[in-house]
């Protein structure tokens, strides 16, 4: 409504005016008021949804770990094992060794 138009009115028109004005305002208002409830919800359940994937993300973490730590024990005792058997076969070439040794010098001793 032009300038002109509006300083012509009454006051009731005046009144409904606002009154119709306040009316879509509280309207509004409440609409908003809804929306964010909704959002809350919404931000809230986003909340949760994220703390138990972290949740889970960190469980599965931990159980890479472990695997790997695991992985490494099982790899440690191996060449543990390796080097065992590597040591002892060297101690037993060397006894060998040492026998044969013995053994040629009392052959070379009782042919000569």
């Amino acid at each position: 409504m032009d300038s002109e138009n509006r300083s012509k009115r009454d006051l009731p028109e005046v009144v409904a005016d606002i009154l119709i004005t306040l009316d879509k305002v509280q309207r509004d208002v409440s609409t908003l008021k809804q929306e964010m409830g909704g959002l809350r919800q919404e931000v809230g359940g986003l909340r949760q949804e994220m703390g138990h994937g972290f949740d889970r993300m960190e469980s599965a973490f931990n159980n890479m770990t472990t695997a790997v730590l695991d992985a490494m024990n099982r790899q440690t005792e191996r060449y543990d094992r390796v080097q065992t058997t590597q040591t002892s076969q060297e101690t037993e070439v060397r006894e060998l060794r040492q026998r044969l040794e013995n053994l040629e010098k009392v052959v070379y001793k009782q042919a000569g």
